[in-house]
């Protein structure tokens, strides 16, 4: 840079691509004429190895007796070293000691049954064994212990992966419109919900959404879809 001079910005990588809304766009356009031709899922499945696909019955089952034998073995150690008695005195090291150990095995038993959780989506995709069969039956066992429906998981998530992405025909993370969120033509709120979210703002009216999915949701739909 010269006496008076100015010196360009050094950018690393594409540059960043945005519209008047600061919301960035793919530098993809699939309605330019010149646009490169995607491949199908056809041909990239062509390209991958064809032991990829193959499936066994014992490399499959090592995975659940492995994961089934981690969570034993968690269950024995917290067995041995913590009680399910609530401590006699909550500000002491015992309930410090109490209240980290169950923690700890909360966080580690989650990592590990979600595993199992793994497991049998693979065989709802009919990607466990050869056999469908099989599948269903491992599948069904590893759910059911999970109190995760098999059956009607196996089906509306068959849906989700037909309609990914769609916004009408999608079974899950379909987002709602305006007017199902309480907005009117002009932006203004007409519902409760509309006017819950304005006054609480994005992050925590994003946490509340969380939470509800999580405790209240989830709950609905273990009841309603069990059987």
């Amino acid at each position: 840079m010269g006496k008076g001079g100015r010196s360009e910005p050094i950018t690393n990588g594409p540059s960043k691509r945005v519209n008047e809304d600061d919301v960035w766009v793919s530098p993809y356009n699939p309605l330019d004429a010149k646009a490169p031709t995607l491949p199908s899922k056809g041909e990239i499945k062509a390209v991958i190895p064809k032991e990829c696909f193959e499936r066994s019955y014992m490399h499959s089952m090592y995975f659940v007796f492995r994961d089934t034998a981690w969570a034993v073995a968690l269950v024995y150690a917290t067995n041995h070293f913590l009680s399910t008695e609530l401590p006699a005195e909550f500000l002491s090291l015992d309930a410090l000691k109490w209240f980290l150990g169950w923690n700890f095995y909360a966080f580690w038993m989650g990592c590990i049954l979600t595993g199992h959780w793994v497991l049998a989506h693979e065989c709802g995709h009919g990607a466990f064994s050869p056999s469908q069969t099989f599948n269903d039956i491992v599948g069904f066992i590893l759910h059911q212990a999970l109190l995760v429906p098999y059956f009607a998981w196996q089906y509306t998530h068959a849906k989700h992966h037909r309609r990914t992405n769609n916004l009408i025909d999608g079974e899950s993370h379909v987002p709602s419109t305006g007017a199902e969120n309480g907005l009117g033509p002009n932006n203004e709120r007409l519902s409760f919900y509309a006017v819950l979210h304005e006054a609480m703002g994005d992050g925590a009216f994003a946490a509340f959404q969380v939470w509800s999915h999580l405790v209240i949701g989830w709950a609905l739909y273990l009841l309603c879809m069990a059987f």
